[in-house]
């Protein structure tokens, strides 16, 4: 047993070094230095391009699964569950330095940092207590403490900027995630009211009440997520949300989606239409129906007008006010397409959804559902014959984890997030393959777009 531990260690190690090499390798060849962790994110640097070099990609996938791995193996049991158990405190500090601002005054202070008096100066905040929460953070490798209670922004922190001067950021805290990518909108929404739901799981889980969420618990609402959402005043929380989910669709790959000109594409609950139009820009001759709620179509027609005016002008993009659990009025599409809906989904809603759309199909029409698909933690030895085309897919090498354990680990957070915050689910194919036939749906073919987390999970009408 001694010589199998020591074994795995360095088997671990060798996965690490080796992947090290096949990284230096890539930049030497380029004449490119690595990235420097204590330096701000620079898009624009040659070396973050590197980055999505294949063989990079797949080393440093290798290296964060082995490290964590070796860090697992060798520490204290009760000191990493422990640790684990109070991960809640990362999320919370890092919340709470997005909210005030903190990257952006440390952008315009520069490399050498602020002290944390000057920091908290233009949100008014307590200073020992900021410097308290950065140093949490930078403990973490997120931030910096150049010297004590001095504070600079270093590669992960800076990814927080919302590319605003911090003097209009805090002029108009209603409007300092407007116009920004999306991303610091969804970082924060998470760790605010996604947080707080999933903090209540192990007690609806104890003391289960029928209907109840840990949203629910945690909020003190019998309302939906969705209805608390578009209460009168929520309209920033409601902001926020939307201005995240576009931040998601920023790098997608539609290019599986693409139909013929003349044809339709219903983008169901599409949201502000973000995703349709992005498929749009790159098939002008592809009729669109953008569907959702009244309040959510408004806005669909101004981010249209703004982002693809011809599509406007040429009638060739609708703007539906449709509840998609009631029948589908569109009979004559080519796709129907669901981008992050039914991972909100109960599998009976889910069915119920893909029931109306399949009432209203075509022969062939296809229905191509965008969400991600977890997948086992332990090895499949035999994935068998009839597997669904495009559904075998790499693992990592033994002695990792075939899924690469914490190097992917969005979708398992968002599995658990989805069950407390819209009793939804993450869906194995295999799920999705028994919630497609309830909706009389046949899955046909997965697609897994190139540097995208989702998946295109394609489905027929079934016989």
């Amino acid at each position: 047993m001694r010589s199998v531990g020591i074994s795995n260690l360095r088997c671990l190690a060798n996965i690490i070094n080796e992947a090290i090499d096949e990284i230096e390798s890539v930049y030497a060849a380029a004449d490119i230095p690595f990235p420097a962790l204590d330096a701000p994110f620079n898009p624009a640097d040659p070396a973050e391009a590197l980055l999505q070099n294949p063989t990079v990609e797949g080393a440093t996938l290798n290296i964060i699964a082995a490290a964590a791995q070796l860090s697992a193996t060798v520490a204290s049991p009760a000191v990493s569950a422990l640790n684990a158990s109070q991960a809640f405190h990362i999320s919370a500090c890092l919340r709470a330095a997005s909210e005030v601002n903190v990257v952006e005054v440390l952008r315009e202070a520069g490399p050498a940092g602020l002290h944390a008096n000057q920091i908290a100066a233009p949100s008014k905040t307590d200073p020992l207590l900021l410097a308290r929460i950065l140093r949490l953070l930078a403990v973490h490798n997120i931030f910096r403490e150049v010297t004590p209670n001095v504070f600079a922004n270093n590669r992960i922190s800076s990814v927080l900027d919302k590319g605003k001067p911090s003097k209009v950021l805090f002029e108009s805290p209603n409007e300092r995630l407007m116009g920004t990518s999306g991303f610091v909108a969804l970082l924060e929404l998470t760790a605010d009211y996604d947080m707080k739901g999933v903090a209540m799981l192990a007690d609806t889980i104890l003391h289960p009440k029928a209907g109840e969420l840990g949203f629910n618990r945690a909020y003190g609402t019998t309302e939906s997520w969705w209805d608390w959402l578009h209460r009168p005043e929520n309209v920033y929380q409601m902001q926020r949300f939307d201005i995240a989910m576009q931040g998601t669709a920023a790098s997608e790959s539609m290019d599986t989606i693409h139909k013929g000109a003349g044809d339709v594409l219903v983008d169901v609950g599409g949201g502000n239409g973000h995703t349709s139009l992005a498929i749009a820009q790159k098939n002008p001759g592809l009729r669109v129906v953008v569907q959702d709620l009244e309040d959510t179509i408004k806005d669909s027609k101004i981010h249209w007008k703004a982002n693809l005016p011809t599509h406007v002008e040429s009638q060739m993009v609708d703007f539906q006010v449709h509840d998609f659990h009631t029948p589908q009025p569109v009979p004559n599409a080519a796709v129907f397409m669901l981008r992050h809906i039914l991972h909100n989904w109960s599998d009976e809603r889910a069915a119920n959804i893909l029931r109306h759309l399949r009432d209203a199909a075509q022969p062939t029409t296809k229905l191509v559902v965008i969400d991600r698909i977890p997948v086992s933690a332990g090895r499949v030895l035999d994935p068998g014959e009839n597997t669904i085309p495009g559904s075998t897919r790499p693992s990592a090498p033994a002695p990792l984890l075939p899924n690469w354990g914490v190097a992917k680990p969005s979708v398992y957070y968002l599995d658990v997030t989805m069950h407390c915050m819209l009793g939804g689910v993450e869906r194995t194919l295999e799920h999705f393959v028994e919630v497609f036939a309830k909706g009389g749906w046949k899955l046909v073919r997965v697609y897994h777009p190139e540097g995208s987390v989702n998946s295109h999970i394609v489905g027929v009408p079934a016989d």
